[in-house]
């Protein structure tokens, strides 16, 4: 007689079974349609710290739950209200933790629920550990949070001492550096205090993150911007930091550019800022209808240190920049 028919002869047989789901470290438990246990496995009686005699004929929640009624969360009564197997995890303090329980419905013939057959696995130890996990993850988020509340303040600081400074300054163009220098640091400010607010942590709104600057630099130029009016056309779409830092910057150099030397004498204009996604790029156009750039422009000939600055971040995005425009100045920056 070979091994497999053995094995199948001897499950063939009631006690074999029994002897199987004995041998299982699930709770395993057999009721009628009235909560009544007609069986438990030796893993739930040791779980009780009972004997399998004193278990029959129990209500479960009697059993079990230690109530005179079902609970809330009774896998049974699911199980016969949806007329299907039910699986909830629940706490169990009578059975010393959390528990994965399943209830299977035990049917006749005709589909009319004889009883069910309840299985609960212990996941005390799972729900400990995914409780130290969460716990160390939201210390680590608070940690970055901080970080960023930080480095916004102090970029905010560095921002007002540069303004402070620039108050005992009557020169004009050395001014105009602190001033540049200031909002440059605010750029940075500003996209920390997003990522502080956001829940994400990594990614932030860049459509917010541009409007708000570029309000902020209208305000700093408040007396060159009186007749200048902008237009946003911005697609929602999430950035990383490794991203909108330096695109951050770039959006505030072009923005003070333009607020500082596209509408000499006060005249009227306007600057558009689009931002969409084409295909797998990113585009940021930033243009006005100011009085435009010299003909022979070349960025790569130019000693200014914001349109330097520009330049050099474009590659860093690994991105490409045209400059161009038939009234007034507009730049063209598409990256990854």
């Amino acid at each position: 007689m070979n091994v497999e028919y053995r094995v199948t002869s001897f499950l063939e047989d009631i006690e074999g079974w029994k002897f199987v789901l004995n041998s299982l470290p699930d709770l395993i438990a057999i009721l009628n349609h009235k909560y009544e246990i007609i069986w438990v496995n030796t893993a739930m009686v040791e779980c009780l710290n009972t004997s399998p005699d004193s278990c029959l004929g129990l209500k479960c929640f009697e059993a079990i739950h230690g109530t005179k009624l079902p609970v809330d969360n009774c896998p049974h009564a699911k199980m016969v209200m949806d007329n299907r197997g039910h699986t909830e995890e629940v706490y169990e303090p009578n059975l010393g933790g959390y528990f994965m329980v399943t209830a299977s419905p035990i049917k006749d013939k005709s589909g009319n629920i004889l009883g069910s057959v309840h299985i609960a696995r212990d996941i005390t130890e799972r729900k400990l550990m995914e409780d130290k996990i969460k716990n160390s993850l939201q210390e680590k988020e608070m940690l970055i949070r901080e970080t960023y509340h930080r480095v916004k303040n102090n970029l905010m600081v560095i921002s007002s001492l540069l303004d402070l400074q620039a108050r005992y300054i009557e020169d004009i163009e050395t001014q105009n550096i602190f001033r540049d220098s200031q909002n440059r640091a605010r750029s940075m400010a500003i996209i920390h205090e997003k990522l502080y607010q956001t829940t994400d942590l990594k990614w932030i709104n860049f459509a917010e993150y541009i409007q708000k600057l570029a309000m902020e630099l209208f305000e700093t130029y408040s007396g060159q911007s009186n007749n200048i009016k902008i237009d946003f056309n911005l697609e929602n779409h999430e950035l990383d930091t490794e991203t909108s830092i330096p695109l951050g910057l770039i959006v505030n150099e072009l923005i003070s550019n333009s607020l500082k030397h596209a509408f000499a004498d006060g005249r009227k204009g306007l600057i558009k800022i689009k931002f969409y996604r084409e295909n797998e790029k990113y585009v940021l156009v930033i243009s006005d209808d100011g009085i435009g750039l010299p003909d022979d422009f070349k960025i790569e000939n130019v000693d200014s240190l914001g349109l330097t600055i520009v330049n050099s971040l474009v590659s860093q995005l690994n991105g490409e920049m045209s400059i161009g425009g038939t009234q007034g100045t507009k730049f063209t920056i598409k990256f990854p």
